[in-house]
């Protein structure tokens, strides 16, 4: 088996703490944290009802420069929770069912696949009886995070290379309509539309989004399928990106300072100034997107808000911040946080967020076109994150062709 994962080492997970802060290049050599094993064996199922997939493609996203970053700080609520040593990368993946355990009724040699379940839950540990939030579908929730699985699990593996295994209920079919680029496309706006359906807006309500990546894009597009009569804003820098947020179903760019702009596009108050810049006004949008996350990001969000608004938190960097929380207490504001997906009420329907998605996908509700622009082969990750971590204006979704 061939894979890339992110190695408890401490050592040296400082040192690439200290070369994504000061010393960028020793990111792309042997003393990353995140590794590439050519090597390692192939893993046997460890229980009748687990199968083995075979990769075709695995996009690249936040969490997978997070791990190459060593972003995770000591002090966030991840920290104490026990983890295995090794963190399988990649789970915006399609690949191909190789071989099924006994037990096995869902899925047949063959069929196209994606991991659903990717976080270290009932699904993935394939843990039984599972927690009451797996039991209903909502495997984001797992009360069981930080529980050892009832097997000895070999190398498992994940997108992120040429094969990986897994229990049955850990991945998801893909839609025969969909081509493997939009397969890859399900896993990140599975995000966007789960972001969305946690808070709805209502007809007329002013809406931003801050930050349009992958997920922010997704986002707005999610707004204008749920509710067409919110007028939606993108704040981002990029000018490409701005264009593709318009053309998505952007109403409006959020551009120039921030706090004037919000004002003026929600009739608020004039904008107070203090000491250093510090801003305020009154009144804002209803409802915030924020998927870019960190200090400036909270606080920013926060004050572009009327009372009683709502921050819709979806970016975030697995560490602790600091903010300016007095918004949240003097405006009684409202806030949503999201775990990737899980189950959906929509349309008089509930159904997981990967067979929505699909189904928007298939029917030509959503658009995944324009969203992979890059593609990379396994053999060169490296120059795909340093690509990613350029923040290039023409990236949005970049590949592995496993």
């Amino acid at each position: 088996m061939k894979t890339i994962y992110f190695e408890k080492d401490i050592p040296r997970v400082l040192i690439t703490k200290f070369a994504a802060r000061f010393c960028k290049p020793l990111l792309y050599t042997g003393l990353n944290a995140v590794k590439y094993n050519r090597r390692l064996p192939d893993p046997e199922l460890p229980a009748p009802n687990w199968l083995r997939v075979r990769n075709i493609a695995c996009g690249l996203c936040g969490t997978d420069m997070s791990f190459f970053k060593a972003t995770t700080g000591i002090d966030s609520a991840f920290e104490p929770i026990p983890a295995s040593k090794r963190t399988f990368l990649g789970h915006e993946t399609v690949g191909v069912v190789e071989e099924t355990g006994a037990s096995v009724t869902k899925f047949k040699v063959g069929d196209r696949v994606t991991i659903r379940e990717y976080m270290a839950g009932c699904g993935n540990k394939d843990i039984t009886p599972r927690c009451k939030y797996c039991e209903e579908g909502n495997y984001n929730l797992c009360l069981n995070y930080g529980e050892p699985s009832p097997h000895d699990l070999p190398d498992v593996g994940a997108g992120w290379g040429d094969m990986y295994i897994a229990p049955e209920q850990q991945v998801a079919p893909i839609y025969d309509e969909l081509d493997n680029d939009q397969a890859v496309m399900v896993e990140p706006t599975c995000v966007s539309v789960h972001s969305v359906l946690m808070a709805p807006p209502e007809s007329g309500e002013k809406v931003l989004v801050m930050g349009c990546g992958t997920i922010g894009l997704g986002i707005v597009q999610a707004l204008k399928v749920v509710q067409p009569e919110c007028e939606v804003w993108a704040m981002e820098r990029v000018t490409t990106r701005q264009e593709f947020a318009l053309k998505l179903g952007a109403d409006h760019i959020l551009a120039g300072n921030p706090y004037e702009a919000a004002s003026r596009a929600t009739g608020g108050s004039r904008v107070f100034v203090g000491i250093g810049g510090n801003s305020m006004f009154f009144g804002g949008f209803d409802r915030v997107f924020d998927c870019i996350g960190g200090n400036w990001s909270n606080t920013t969000a926060l004050r572009l808000m009327r009372p009683r608004g709502t921050l819709v938190k979806v970016g975030h960097h697995m560490q602790s911040i600091c903010f300016d929380e007095n918004p949240i207490w003097w405006h009684e504001m409202n806030i949503v946080g999201v775990d990737a997906h899980g189950m959906e009420e929509w349309q008089g329907r509930s159904l997981y967020t990967f067979d929505l998605v699909q189904e928007w996908i298939r029917d030509g509700i959503y658009s995944t076109d324009g969203f992979v622009t890059n593609h990379f082969k396994l053999d060169d990750y490296k120059k795909a994150m340093k690509l990613a971590l350029k923040n290039s204006p023409d990236v949005i979704k970049i590949v592995l062709d496993c």
